[in-house]
C-alpha cells in the first residue's frame, strides 16, 4: 500500500547519489501517484474502521469509492497499484491530456461523496461512541515514542515530509498539513478525512 512512496524514496537516493534530477513532469507525475495511493489507502481505511465499530455501510460505500478510484487508475497511468510507476530518473508512463481529464473527474466526485459521508461519519452516535475517547494516544506519549505518519499527526506530532522537507511539486503545491491533539481513533478519523480532500485539492491543481 505504499508502493509509490518506497519507490520514490528509493530513487531519491539514486538519483542524489548520480547527481541526477527528474524533469519537472515526471516529478508531477511521481506526486500525482504519490497522492493517489494516499486516497486510496485512506479510502480503504475510513471504511475498515467503519465496519470496525459495526458500520458496514461505511465499509460498502468507501470499498466502492476506492474500487472507482483503482479501476481510473489503472486507466489513466495503466496498473490499480503502481508498483513500478516511479523508476529513476523519472516514471515509466506519461499521461494523456484525456486520461488526466477523466481522472480528475474521478477524484472530483470521490471528494464530494466522501464529504457527504463524512457528515454521516460525525452525525452517527453509535461511531462517535465508539471512536471518541478509544485508544488514546497523547501528545506527550506521542512524542515520547516519536511517532510520525498518520498515527503521530492524530497525537499532535504535526511533521508531514511533503511540508517539511518537501521535494518538488510539493513547494509549489503547498500542502496544508491535517493534525488533531486528542489521539484517539476519533482524531484519526479526522486527519484521514482531512487528507483525501487535501490531497484530491493538490491532484486537481
Amino acid at each position: 500500500d505504499s508502493a509509490v512512496a518506497f519507490s520514490w524514496s528509493y530513487c531519491q537516493a539514486l538519483e542524489g547519489m548520480a547527481g541526477a534530477r527528474s524533469p519537472a513532469r515526471a516529478a508531477a507525475l511521481r506526486a500525482l501517484a504519490l497522492e493517489l495511493e494516499r486516497l486510496a489507502n485512506h479510502l480503504g481505511d475510513l471504511g475498515a474502521i467503519g465496519n470496525d465499530a459495526g458500520f458496514a455501510f461505511g465499509l460498502a460505500q468507501f470499498s466502492r469509492l476506492k474500487e472507482q478510484l483503482l479501476r481510473a487508475t489503472e486507466q489513466a497511468l495503466g496498473q490499480r497499484y503502481l508498483m513500478d510507476f516511479v523508476v529513476p530518473g523519472g516514471t515509466c508512463v506519461d499521461l494523456r491530456p484525456d486520461q488526466a481529464s477523466s481522472l480528475a473527474q474521478c477524484v472530483d466526485a470521490i471528494r464530494l461523496e466522501v464529504d457527504g459521508l463524512r457528515a454521516i461519519y460525525d452525525e452517527h452516535a453509535g461511531l462517535r461512541a465508539r471512536f471518541t475517547g478509544a485508544g488514546v494516544v497523547t501528545s506527550a506519549l506521542a512524542h515520547k515514542l516519536g511517532l510520525i505518519g498518520l498515527a503521530g499527526r492524530a497525537s499532535g506530532q504535526g511533521f508531514d515530509v511533503r511540508c517539511d522537507m518537501p521535494c518538488e511539486p510539493y513547494g509549489g503545491l503547498i500542502p496544508q498539513r491535517a493534525v488533531r491533539t486528542e489521539g484517539d481513533v476519533a482524531a484519526g478519523v479526522a486527519v484521514r478525512f482531512d487528507e483525501v480532500i487535501e490531497s484530491a485539492r493538490m491532484m486537481q491543481q
